[in-house]
């Protein structure tokens, strides 16, 4: 994925601050008779195209919709940026600046949502993620109990090894014992499972929930009760030594390590593995782009070492849909309009369900949508597994300073996990501790830097000793 760094955010800033003026007299939209929008969101394309007919035949703006690929996202807003067309509404993949960074530099503009919508978004909208000197600029339209690696199969497959589709396996040694039977059963051309280890952002999330559901209390190799980093404690060396055993074991089919998710994916549904890891946005994909399989899918929840409770945790959900500061009046009004009415009523949390990305943010909304039963499943399992966890810009918003002046540690988690699958890191244990050692010297170095700049933003910040395991970390607990 292009991503907009720190690095490459101040580069842009020097040459973007002719563009930041022109956007003061106005841009091109002060001539237009409708909106633009950019957005990632692939299985929502259909929805999105009827939400704006919808719009449209109800006297709003015609809207031009652009769907791009997340891991163009980012140059393609580089450039719109540069040139002083950004699209009135987008979302914001591949910028990983944070929020009051981008508000400075003039990428997002607040919102100005209708009383109707603000009060619908009730207790959803939290200060450093969401709202920033008391204005609202973007909100979520999913929720946080979600993880990214459920268990899907082919229960196709599952059944011809003489498996209960309906029994999936939860543990480490079920799921082994699984993929080989799979394997197996399936002859010459069949593998018991596929992975898209080629990605190693993909990898890191998803070894990052493996690591929580193993019994790590904290998220992002960050303990919350003390705010350390220990990426090399022993639920991720669990994880990571259970899927490197698993490479190392001839179970997962050739060329995963190099495989994206949309490679793995299609082989999977093709029938050359059994078992396939990914995040709830499984069976969205495979309604979109391989409705024939929707019979054959299956899900099981995320694995554990050992049969028990399952806790993973995560931080409140950021805005997805952005507006535009460059956008005339016009397209605000309409913008503004449209995201209001349309993207927080309960019609379209039932829609959203309906097309099983992640869940929405309104969870009443998954029974009454017409997603598929192992998508209902699994929103169900994760809504009693995964909790709300703190996060250090809640607690006080100038973390943000910090973050802004961090640089990313390479190589990263996603690396090392990709490098021990292959052999090329041989002493995991190691790597993962010089890990923790570089992460936590870059987050002291930026946090003198913000320091001296005048942040008001310390170690403390980062740790919650208040924070327990299995409960939901509320905003009255931040103070």
């Amino acid at each position: 994925m292009v991503e907009l760094n720190r690095r490459r955010f101040l580069q842009l800033s020097g040459t973007l601050a002719g563009a930041a003026a022109l956007a003061a007299c106005g841009s091109d939209s002060a001539d237009r008779n409708y909106l633009t929008w950019w957005d990632h969101q692939g299985n929502q394309r259909t929805l999105h195209q009827q939400i704006f007919g919808r719009f449209r035949k109800a006297g709003g703006m015609r809207v031009q919709y652009t769907f791009r690929n997340a891991e163009k996202m980012g140059q393609a807003l580089q450039l719109a940026k540069q040139s002083n067309q950004l699209p009135d509404v987008h979302t914001n993949a591949g910028l990983v600046i944070p929020v009051p960074a981008l508000i400075k530099a003039g990428w997002v503009a607040p919102l100005d949502l209708g009383d109707a919508a603000m009060a619908r978004l009730k207790g959803h909208l939290v200060d450093g993620v969401h709202v920033f000197d008391g204005k609202v600029y973007s909100f979520p339209n999913f929720n946080f109990r979600s993880y990214q690696a459920a268990t899907w199969f082919n229960t196709r497959l599952v059944a011809k090894a003489g498996l209960d589709p309906d029994d999936p396996p939860r543990t480490y040694d079920e799921f082994r014992a699984a993929v080989r039977r799979v394997g197996r059963a399936g002859g010459d051309d069949t593998y018991g499972w596929v992975w898209n280890a080629g990605m190693t952002q993909r990898m890191e999330d998803q070894v990052n929930n493996l690591a929580q559901a193993a019994g790590f209390e904290g998220a992002g190799g960050t303990l919350y009760r003390t705010g350390e980093f220990a990426y090399h404690s022993e639920p991720y060396l669990t994880a990571i030594e259970f899927l490197v055993s698993m490479a190392r074991d001839k179970l997962i089919l050739p060329g995963s390590n190099t495989f994206d998710d949309q490679i793995a994916r299609s082989k999977w549904v093709a029938g050359s593995a059994g078992y396939f890891i990914d995040g709830p946005w499984c069976p969205g994909v495979i309604r979109e782009s391989f409705p024939e399989f929707s019979d054959s899918l299956g899900v099981g929840p995320i694995l554990t070492p050992e049969a028990g409770t399952v806790r993973c945790y995560a931080p409140p959900l950021g805005g997805d849909f952005w507006l535009s500061p460059t956008a005339a009046d016009r397209q605000q009004k309409a913008a503004n309009r449209l995201l209001g009415d349309y993207f927080t009523t309960e019609e379209y949390y039932v829609d959203l369900a309906g097309w099983m990305p992640q869940p929405p943010l309104d969870l009443s909304a998954v029974a009454k949508s017409n997603a598929y039963p192992s998508w209902k499943k699994l929103v169900g399992w994760m809504a009693e597994q995964v909790f709300l966890g703190p996060t250090p810009v809640v607690k006080n918003v100038q973390v943000n300073k910090v973050q802004a002046e961090t640089n990313e540690i390479k190589p990263g988690l996603g690396d090392i996990v990709q490098g021990a699958l292959t052999g090329d890191v041989t002493d995991v244990r190691k790597a993962l501790k010089d890990l923790s050692d570089a992460n936590s010297k870059e987050r002291e170095r930026a946090l003198k830097t913000a320091q001296a700049q005048g942040a008001k933003v310390g170690l403390d910040d980062y740790a919650f000793p208040n924070w327990r395991p299995g409960k939901d970390y509320g905003t009255d607990q931040y103070h």
